[in-house]
Protein backbone atom coordinates (compact mmCIF):
# COMPACT_ATOMS: atom_id res chain seq x y z
CA UNK A 1 0.00 0.00 0.00
CA UNK A 2 1.19 3.48 -0.81
CA UNK A 3 1.35 5.41 2.46
CA UNK A 4 1.35 8.76 0.64
CA UNK A 5 -1.91 7.89 -1.15
CA UNK A 6 -3.45 6.60 2.07
CA UNK A 7 -2.54 9.75 3.99
CA UNK A 8 -3.58 12.02 1.14
CA UNK A 9 -7.00 10.37 0.80
CA UNK A 10 -7.65 10.49 4.57
CA UNK A 11 -6.46 14.08 4.79
CA UNK A 12 -8.65 15.11 1.84
CA UNK A 13 -11.73 13.57 3.50
CA UNK A 14 -10.93 15.20 6.85
CA UNK A 15 -10.26 18.59 5.26
CA UNK A 16 -13.57 18.41 3.37
CA UNK A 17 -15.38 17.29 6.54
CA UNK A 18 -14.13 20.41 8.29
CA UNK A 19 -15.39 22.81 5.60
CA UNK A 20 -18.65 23.16 7.54
CA UNK A 21 -18.62 22.58 11.30
CA UNK A 22 -22.35 23.29 11.72
CA UNK A 23 -23.94 21.32 8.87
CA UNK A 24 -23.28 17.82 7.57
CA UNK A 25 -21.22 17.69 4.39
CA UNK A 26 -21.43 14.81 1.94
CA UNK A 27 -19.98 13.27 -1.18
CA UNK A 28 -19.11 10.09 -3.01
CA UNK A 29 -16.21 7.70 -2.54
CA UNK A 30 -15.50 5.99 -5.84
CA UNK A 31 -13.21 3.12 -6.75
CA UNK A 32 -11.83 3.18 -10.28
CA UNK A 33 -8.78 1.51 -11.82
CA UNK A 34 -7.55 0.42 -8.39
CA UNK A 35 -7.74 3.91 -6.88
CA UNK A 36 -10.01 5.60 -4.36
CA UNK A 37 -11.44 8.92 -5.52
CA UNK A 38 -13.51 11.39 -3.51
CA UNK A 39 -16.15 13.53 -5.22
CA UNK A 40 -17.80 16.21 -3.07
CA UNK A 41 -21.56 16.68 -3.32
CA UNK A 42 -23.87 19.46 -2.22
CA UNK A 43 -25.99 18.88 0.87
CA UNK A 44 -29.49 20.02 -0.13
CA UNK A 45 -31.00 19.48 3.34
CA UNK A 46 -32.38 22.36 5.38
CA UNK A 47 -31.65 20.37 8.54
CA UNK A 48 -28.05 20.72 9.78
CA UNK A 49 -28.01 17.14 11.15
CA UNK A 50 -29.17 15.40 7.97
CA UNK A 51 -27.70 15.28 4.50
CA UNK A 52 -29.65 15.09 1.28
CA UNK A 53 -28.00 14.46 -2.07
CA UNK A 54 -29.79 15.38 -5.28
CA UNK A 55 -31.10 12.06 -6.68
CA UNK A 56 -29.84 12.98 -10.17
CA UNK A 57 -26.31 13.46 -8.78
CA UNK A 58 -26.53 10.09 -7.01
CA UNK A 59 -27.76 8.33 -10.16
CA UNK A 60 -25.05 9.88 -12.30
CA UNK A 61 -22.32 8.52 -10.02
CA UNK A 62 -24.10 5.19 -9.45
CA UNK A 63 -24.63 4.56 -13.16
CA UNK A 64 -20.98 5.35 -13.91
CA UNK A 65 -20.29 2.09 -12.09
CA UNK A 66 -17.56 3.23 -9.72
CA UNK A 67 -19.54 4.26 -6.62
CA UNK A 68 -18.07 2.63 -3.53
CA UNK A 69 -19.69 4.56 -0.65
CA UNK A 70 -21.59 7.68 0.22
CA UNK A 71 -19.64 9.91 2.60
CA UNK A 72 -21.08 12.29 5.16
CA UNK A 73 -20.18 13.88 8.46
CA UNK A 74 -21.79 13.91 11.86
CA UNK A 75 -21.38 17.38 13.33
CA UNK A 76 -22.59 16.68 16.85
CA UNK A 77 -22.54 12.91 17.30
CA UNK A 78 -20.29 9.92 17.13
CA UNK A 79 -19.27 8.16 13.92
CA UNK A 80 -21.77 5.31 14.31
CA UNK A 81 -24.63 5.37 11.79
CA UNK A 82 -28.00 6.62 12.97
CA UNK A 83 -31.16 4.63 12.22
CA UNK A 84 -31.80 7.18 9.47
CA UNK A 85 -28.31 6.51 8.02
CA UNK A 86 -28.75 2.74 8.11
CA UNK A 87 -32.17 2.89 6.44
CA UNK A 88 -30.97 5.20 3.69
CA UNK A 89 -27.85 3.13 3.13
CA UNK A 90 -29.99 0.02 2.75
CA UNK A 91 -32.36 1.87 0.39
CA UNK A 92 -29.40 2.86 -1.82
CA UNK A 93 -27.76 -0.59 -1.53
CA UNK A 94 -24.59 1.37 -0.88
CA UNK A 95 -22.24 1.66 2.10
CA UNK A 96 -22.17 4.88 4.10
CA UNK A 97 -18.83 6.25 5.26
CA UNK A 98 -19.32 8.52 8.25
CA UNK A 99 -16.80 10.89 9.82
CA UNK A 100 -17.51 12.41 13.22
CA UNK A 101 -16.27 15.94 13.80
CA UNK A 102 -16.58 15.23 17.55
CA UNK A 103 -14.50 12.03 17.79
CA UNK A 104 -12.46 12.62 14.60
CA UNK A 105 -13.03 8.99 13.62
CA UNK A 106 -14.47 7.17 10.62
CA UNK A 107 -17.07 4.39 10.46
CA UNK A 108 -18.04 2.38 7.40
CA UNK A 109 -21.57 0.96 7.46
CA UNK A 110 -21.52 -1.89 4.95
CA UNK A 111 -23.58 -5.01 4.28
CA UNK A 112 -22.79 -8.07 2.14
CA UNK A 113 -25.69 -7.49 -0.30
CA UNK A 114 -24.60 -3.95 -1.19
CA UNK A 115 -23.57 -3.26 -4.78
CA UNK A 116 -19.91 -2.27 -4.48
CA UNK A 117 -16.41 -3.46 -5.24
CA UNK A 118 -15.08 -5.87 -2.63
CA UNK A 119 -11.51 -4.82 -3.50
CA UNK A 120 -12.53 -1.19 -3.10
CA UNK A 121 -14.02 -1.82 0.34
CA UNK A 122 -10.86 -3.63 1.47
CA UNK A 123 -8.72 -0.72 0.23
CA UNK A 124 -11.01 1.84 1.89
CA UNK A 125 -10.83 0.03 5.24
CA UNK A 126 -7.03 -0.10 4.98
CA UNK A 127 -6.90 3.61 4.16
CA UNK A 128 -9.09 4.47 7.15
CA UNK A 129 -7.34 2.30 9.73
CA UNK A 130 -5.81 4.41 12.47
Amino acid sequence: MHTHLKDSFRNDLIAYANTDLKKEVCGFVCYKDGELIFKPAKNHSNDDDIFLINPADFLQVKLAGDLLAIFHTHVSGREEPSEYDMQNSKNCLCPFLIYSLVTERFNLFDMPNFQRSEKGVIMLKEYLDD
